[in-house]
């Protein structure tokens, strides 16, 4: 065995080209697969890390007279002590919401993640603390919630792993809260990408839970606010639609009680936690899974074309063995002897390749797919990958050794010494072979090409606001100081004034939610003599701001005024064009009043429309917003808003001063991100940025592939044709009659491969649809593109050998005869 191991190495030694060809594609098909396999088995197929996982059900609700604009609905705090109360298909439940708080106890309080939640959450993810206790019913009261458990991480962050922090006080919100217990390291909570997360730079998940304390008068609503998240462990032995049929038959209690103008259909929707985690992003992984194996594909096909050339090559060393008396196991090991040395190198070296790029890809995940925390190699899947390719690359090495036994080295022999070239089988096998690896090479790159145009598409579509020289900052009022509406509003009010004076901000307001951060608040319009049920209203988005918010994102109004500050105080709106038309067809706008919600809620007064302003893609860049209406801050406000800044200077110099003058009036409002609204548009497509780029990896990789196997073949080619050509140099025949022979038949197998490739990526093209916008899966320029681009590869790839075929010494060629 040594003496085969260093007889490989040296033989190896002697083709060092061949050899690191070989080694790296095993590598980077191996790696790259590993890796890829790791994340979607991280995030579609490894269970979550809590007891029988398979138990947890998100519960979500459905109004049907709502439907149009919201398939689903967040819990209703009313329904789901309902459940929890009569429910015999759940082992518990918990009603949860995520907040970002300020945490103080530094020189400026520091904005964390934090998660309201009933107790039953410990039970839900049967799940305890490291230390210490978890809440209990009583401390879920209003009064008497002002306790924390930490995660491990701000455990040793912010606290230095203090081992007495049990009953120390830290301040959270503004009030202090006493620390009753600490998660074990284990412990992870993703992120329940909740409204109020939506502003946050990178959704990150909780790193305390504290009680969630509903109010009395929240709980006895039956048809409040649907804005929290459920969770629940289903009993042993209960499917998901059983547990679903039983929860649909208590809505229809809660609703038949409803009071008739509030009447509403309600259903239940339970989703599995994992599937709810996962959401959109399944379909994207698998095309991403697919899209590697074909680049795994493309390897183990250019490594078989190397070693076949190789080893026909070498027919006459194995023919004189066979003569001198060679068993077939002995010519069998021989052969083997190069490509186990082969196979065990670039697996070795891909799997070293994959543990270093896992980790890598970590810091590129989009929020979408990070949600389970550290992502780690898959040593199943890697063993996977390195077994197939190592068998690959032995059968490829054993297959020429295996046909030679079909020939009579006397036949082999004689071959070799007249005018005789590779066999017509191995010569059409080859071609096969470049003709697969190049029509998965022209799918993926057709694939990739599709993303790409999508991508563009989106990043310039009209998003009617503009983006450059405007800058964002979220910001999070604690509790203590601003309980109520007017306070807030004016923190609000003097933090502008104080950023108005900063030099260059042309424009600074506040808003409830960011451009692109999602939706924040859905309400009912009414108009006047409108005496339907509130099931059957039209249902807008909201959105409070500040003057100077339209004029600070350049959002153009069509109709009327924007807001000023003389406006202070009045109950006026500002709506969209899609709202104008919708509710007021034919009319002007401007002028006309309705109500918000609830008309019998005290203090309802109506909104009067001040102005019309344009569409936008505020909430999705993906699509245009549904109805929208702007009201004043000064009607609403909450803890959380976001600020949006236009400066005439760079406005990366300028977050160190936002934060000084927002500290200037209150020193205990964290500021924690700065960011350009730039980088806000390009965060809202970071998982399609992601997946495209690993796309366009595996696409060149696989092109770069395709093109050397093309040019493996037609310089093997060349070789074995070195004689012919020379005899045809010396029968008159031109250069470019070379040159026009090897492009034909190196090219053949290049141009079938693209056919093969383009109907391939044709026939799947209705997996890719849903991911593209606005392109269409057979868009003639892409293809055009994708074909173009195989076919200069392929011309290069020819031109090369074709030249060394041209420059041909007649003379010389004919000698060896």
């Amino acid at each position: 065995m040594l003496t085969d191991i260093r007889y490989a190495l040296r033989r190896l030694k002697k083709s060092p080209g061949f050899t690191l060809v070989v080694v790296l594609t095993l590598a980077v098909g191996i790696g790259a697969t590993t890796a890829i396999f790791s994340l979607v088995y991280d995030v579609l197929l490894r269970p979550l890390p809590y007891a029988h996982p398979e138990q947890l059900t998100v519960m979500e609700e459905q109004v049907a007279e709502m439907r149009d604009s919201y398939p689903t609905l967040p819990m209703n705090a009313n329904h789901f002590v309902f459940w929890q109360e009569h429910s015999h298909s759940f082992q518990s439940m918990a009603l949860m919401r995520q907040d970002t708080l300020p945490l103080g106890g530094g020189e400026h309080p520091l904005q964390m993640s934090v998660l309201r939640s009933t107790p039953g959450i410990f039970a839900v993810l049967a799940a305890a603390p490291q230390m210490g206790r978890v809440f209990t019913v009583q401390e879920d009261q209003p009064g008497h919630e002002h306790v924390a458990v930490l995660m491990d991480g701000l455990w040793r962050g912010q606290f230095h792993a203090d081992p007495a922090i049990l009953g120390k006080t830290i301040t959270l919100n503004g009030y202090p809260y006493t620390v009753i217990g600490v998660m074990a390291p284990s412990f992870h909570l993703p992120s329940l990408l909740s409204t109020a997360a939506a502003m946050m730079a990178t959704p990150e998940p909780a790193e305390a839970i504290v009680p969630i304390a509903l109010t009395k008068e929240r709980l006895e609503e039956p048809m409040s606010d649907f804005d929290y998240f459920g969770l629940g462990r289903l009993k042993p032995g209960v499917s998901a639609a059983q547990a679903n049929a039983e929860i649909n038959a208590m809505d229809h209690t809660i609703a038949a009680g409803v009071p008739a103008d509030e009447k509403a259909t309600l259903y239940a929707v339970l989703t599995p936690f994992q599937k709810d985690l996962v959401g959109d992003n399944r379909r994207p992984l698998l095309i991403l899974l697919a899209a590697v194996a074909g680049l795994l594909l493309v390897g183990c096909i250019n490594i078989t074309n190397l070693l076949l050339a190789r080893a026909v090559s070498r027919r006459q060393e194995m023919a004189i063995a066979s003569a001198l008396g060679a068993s077939r196991g002995d010519m069998l090991r021989a052969a083997m002897r190069e490509s186990t040395a082969l196979a065990v190198g670039g697996g070795a070296l891909g799997v070293l390749l994959a543990a270093m790029t896992v980790p890598m890809m970590q810091h590129f995940l989009p929020p979408t797919l990070d949600f389970r925390g550290a992502l780690r190699l898959d040593w199943a899947g890697a063993g996977c990958a390195v077994l197939l390719v190592m068998l690959a690359t032995l059968l490829a090495g054993a297959a020429p050794t295996w046909l030679s036994w079909r020939m009579a080295p006397q036949e082999v022999l004689h071959s070799e010494s007249r005018l005789a070239s590779e066999p017509r089988s191995s010569r059409r096998l080859r071609r096969v072979l470049v003709s697969a690896e190049v029509a998965v090479s022209v799918a993926l790159v057709l694939v990739t090409g599709l993303l790409t145009a999508s991508l563009f598409r989106l990043m310039h579509i009209d998003r009617g606001f503009e983006t450059s020289h405007t800058l964002t900052a979220t910001i999070d009022l604690p509790s203590m100081g601003y309980q109520k509406d007017e306070d807030r509003a004016a923190f609000y009010q003097k933090a502008l004034e104080r950023l108005r004076r900063l030099p260059g901000v042309q424009y600074a307001a506040v808003t409830s939610v960011l451009p692109l951060g999602g939706d924040g608040w859905g309400d009912m319009v009414r108009l006047p003599g409108d005496t339907r049920p509130i099931s059957q209203i039209p249902v807008e988005h909201f959105r409070w701001i500040s003057p100077g918010y339209f004029e600070a994102l350049h959002l153009p109004l069509i109709a009327g005024r924007a807001l000023s500050a003389d406006d202070a105080g009045k109950n006026v709106a500002i709506v969209s064009e899609q709202t104008a038309r919708t509710l007021w067809p034919g009319k002007n706008a401007v002028g006309q009043q309705f109500r918000r919600g609830d008309i019998t809620e005290p203090g309802n007064k109506p909104l009067t429309v001040i102005g019309v302003a344009a569409d936008a893609r505020t909430i999705s860049l993906a699509s245009a917003d549904p109805m929208m209406v702007y009201v004043p801050y000064w009607y609403r406000t909450d803890m959380g808003g976001g600020l949006v800044i236009h400066t005439s200077q760079d406005p990366a110099a300028m977050a160190d001063s936002i934060r000084r003058a927002i500290w200037s009036v209150d020193a205990s409002v964290p500021v924690p991100t700065v960011r350009t609204l730039d980088g806000i548009v390009a965060d809202s497509v970071a998982a399609r940025r992601f997946e495209m780029d690993l796309l366009m990896l595996f696409a060149v990789s696989a092109l770069l592939l395709a093109g050397l196997g093309v040019y493996g073949v037609v310089t093997y080619s060349v070789m074995q044709r070195r004689r012919e050509i020379g005899l045809r140099l010396a029968l008159g025949a031109q250069h470019a009659d070379i040159y026009g022979m090897v492009l034909r038949d190196g090219m053949m197998p290049v141009l079938m491969g693209a056919a093969a490739g383009i109907a391939i990526a044709f026939v799947s093209a209705r997996l890719v649809s849903s991911l593209l916008f606005e392109v269409s899966p057979y868009n003639p320029a892409v293809t055009t593109g994708a074909i173009c681009i195989l076919a200069a590869t392929g011309c290069v790839a020819c031109l090369l050998p074709a030249r060394r075929a041209a420059s041909v010494e007649p003379m010389e060629a004919l000698r060896t005869e």
